[in-house]
């Protein structure tokens, strides 16, 4: 892994902090939350405080009863405030629907609101059931009902609506009137459509009479179970009792099936009409704030009045921003975007009976959009400092990068040049890095004073043996004119070729100098190499009749710039190795190849193959690796020579094993 990767890691680390950015946004966000539910708590309790045994602004009164509050008469009917079966919630109570428009009289339900949970549903048995469903309206009060009857009947037309024999299926209101009297009305229809409300009167000597209430209209429907009935009634003429009654009948005259919410003795209300008061919305109004919605109910969960600015803005902004929407999708969880709601009963003035409940609720936008722009602020200042932090490792990554690169560089130039470079970069830097370069520098300083006293040890070594070897040649001389015994003529003899030994190698050692000296002070010329090579191996031909020379190329010119006659000697050095490593009457071959950039120089010869783990060694000064038995003088310095000559030509020398083992392949590219 490298460096500039294992940085970038380092700094992705930084993103730990977007990360705990999030985690605190979300306890920011259950305590903002917490604090919107106490404080929501609060503004329910405190306006529930403020209605307690406020009766007269949760319930309509009668007329009577509102009089007789403002005259304070004591023996008034029983009002909500002093009647506490008022608000226990019995089957027979009807709690109104709050309309936001008139449901036309038709005998359809397309008008009315869809909510089953608001239906009223009354059974005597399985085949005599009816349900009710009651809205208001500005000071209306309506009726849908819808009659299960397998058998529906009307009232014979033309007749008597007071006569037995022509009484069909009928429906019964029976209502408290203002003044705490009992009213009963009733609906018969000879066929479907409009229909107008009948009153029973007694007249002179007890005489009866069925009188229109043309203030109580509707409409009579069929349906395939029954029929439904639509029916309009003021509020003027109810108080706070109400009630239906149905009489199905299967044949005219018979007696009836009578089932509701009506005693079928009298025609009494059994259940209350629980209605709210007129003012009690603009009441809740003056508690009413943006994205807030007030809901007083009757103890049994019935609306009485609403009071609704949920969907108003809260004066932070309508739009969400691309990000907020973005930051979103990190944090949201499933089911917190509900709206908070909290709930406080409310209580008679003694505190001892529940009148009704205060429900408040609140849109979750405010808390989330406070939540959201402190998030927003806050990623972005993280991510951006993350954004920074890792740049800059990045930059200085690329930097230290560059830098150790700068170091490799020097150190590969150095290592393998002609000459080792001393002066190292980054040597000025006061870090660890300039005291890696600054040591480099020393090392190599110190590995070219020694490379230095190597390169010049040949020639003072010459030149200090050269002296002795001299007199020990000129004392051999001397001995060899003198009378001497037989038998030290032989251990002369052994003088004389050790002489001859350090003689060679003087010579040798010399030759190395000289030829380092020759490649220090070589000019560079343009030439063609194949004549070069081609009058070379045309030479060896003669010098060395006991082998077979061949001469390999396919290009008719092969150019370069070099030193022509250093190629020459780099050619008779891998000759001479081949000479002495190949056996008497084998073939040498010699192979130009020309390359794009380079040519290829190959000499073949099928002497001894090298050992693998050797042959790197091969052209280092001063290794040698021959048979035994070869007593000539050899000095390891011929290969030396050839990989001098080719590194001066920019090129490398290497040697390899022939296929199957049949000899040895010294091969040198130079650089054209």
């Amino acid at each position: 892994m490298s460096l500039r990767l294992k940085l970038l890691l380092l700094g992705l680390a930084t993103l730990v902090l977007p990360w705990a950015g999030c985690r605190y946004a979300r306890e920011m966000e259950s305590a903002l939350r917490q604090g919107e539910v106490d404080s929501l708590n609060s503004l329910s309790q405190t306006i529930a405080t403020s209605l307690q045994g406020r009766t007269d602004l949760l319930y309509r009164e009668s007329a009577a009863e509102t009089g007789a509050h403002a005259e304070g008469v004591a023996e008034s009917t029983a009002t909500p405030a002093t009647d506490p079966d008022f608000y226990r919630a019995t089957p027979y109570d009807l709690e109104p629907l709050t309309l936001s428009a008139a449901p036309l009289l038709d005998g359809y339900a397309e008008d009315w609101p869809h909510d089953p949970g608001a239906w009223s549903h009354f059974e005597k048995d399985p085949h005599h059931r009816f349900a009710l469903l009651t809205g208001v309206h500005e000071r209306m009060l309506y009726l849908l009902l819808e009659v299960h009857d397998e058998h529906p009947l009307f009232d014979a037309p033309g007749n008597n609506p007071l006569e037995p024999s022509s009484f069909g299926d009928r429906v019964w209101l029976g209502f408290e009137d203002p003044q705490g009297e009992q009213q009963q009305v009733f609906i018969a229809a000879a066929a479907p459509g409009a229909v107008i409300a009948r009153r029973i009167e007694s007249g002179e000597y007890g005489r009866q009479s069925a009188r229109l209430e043309p203030r109580i209209r509707g409409a009579w429907t069929p349906t395939p179970d029954g029929y439904r009935l639509e029916l309009r009634v003021p509020l003027s003429l109810i108080g706070k009792g109400f009630g239906v009654l149905i009489d199905d009948r299967d044949t005219r005259g018979a007696l009836p099936v009578s089932y509701g919410t009506l005693r079928a003795d009298d025609l009494h209300t059994i259940g209350h009409l629980i209605l709210a008061a007129p003012q009690l919305n603009t009441y809740l109004a003056h508690f009413l704030q943006p994205g807030l919605r007030l809901a007083v109910t009757t103890p049994a969960g019935r609306v009485l009045a609403r009071a609704d600015a949920l969907a108003q803005p809260t004066g932070l902004g309508t739009e969400t921003p691309m990000l907020e929407r973005l930051y979103r999708r990190f944090i949201d969880r499933p089911g917190e975007r509900t709206p908070l709601i909290a709930a406080s009963p409310i209580y008679d003035r003694d505190h001892a009976v529940e009148i009704g409940q205060l429900e408040v609720t609140r849109s979750p936008e405010r808390w989330i959009r406070l939540r959201d722009r402190a998030l927003t602020h806050m990623l972005n200042f993280t991510l951006a400092t993350s954004a920074i932090v890792v740049g800059a490792i990045l930059v200085f990554a690329a930097w230290l990068a560059l830098r150790l690169a700068r170091l490799r560089r020097a150190s590969e130039s150095a290592l393998t040049g002609t000459a080792l470079v001393t002066a190292f970069p980054e040597t000025a830097a006061r870090d660890e890095l300039g005291d890696v370069a600054r040591s480099f520098a020393t090392l190599l300083a110190r590995l070219q004073e020694y490379t230095s006293y190597l390169r010049t040890l040949a020639g003072k070594l010459a030149h200090e043996i050269r002296t002795p070897l001299t007199i020990v040649r000129s004392s051999l001389d001397n001995l060899e004119s003198e009378e001497v015994p037989p038998a030290a003529r032989t251990y002369l003899e052994r003088a004389r070729q050790g002489t001859e030994r350090l003689n060679g190698i003087l010579k040798a050692m010399g030759a190395a100098t000289r030829v380092e000296e020759a490649i220090g002070s070589a000019e560079r010329v343009s030439f063609d190499l194949v004549p070069v090579l081609a009058s070379a191996v045309a030479a060896y031909r003669g010098a060395f009749p006991e082998r077979q020379f061949g001469f390999d190329c396919a290009a008719g010119e092969v150019r370069m710039r070099g030193a022509p006659d250093l190629i020459v000697q780099l050619l008779d050095k891998l000759i001479d190795n081949a000479v002495d490593f190949s056996p008497t009457g084998s073939t040498i071959t010699v192979r130009l190849l020309p390359e794009p950039h380079a040519a290829l120089l190959e000499v073949d010869n099928a002497g001894a193959p090298l050992d693998p783990e050797l042959a790197g060694r091969a052209f280092e000064s001063l290794w040698q690796s021959r048979p035994g038995g070869d007593t000539r003088p050899h000095f390891g310095l011929g290969l030396y020579i050839v990989r001098l000559i080719a590194e001066f030509h920019g090129g490398t020398a290497s040697a390899t094993n022939l296929p199957g083992g049949a000899g040895v392949r010294f091969r040198v590219r130079l650089a054209r």
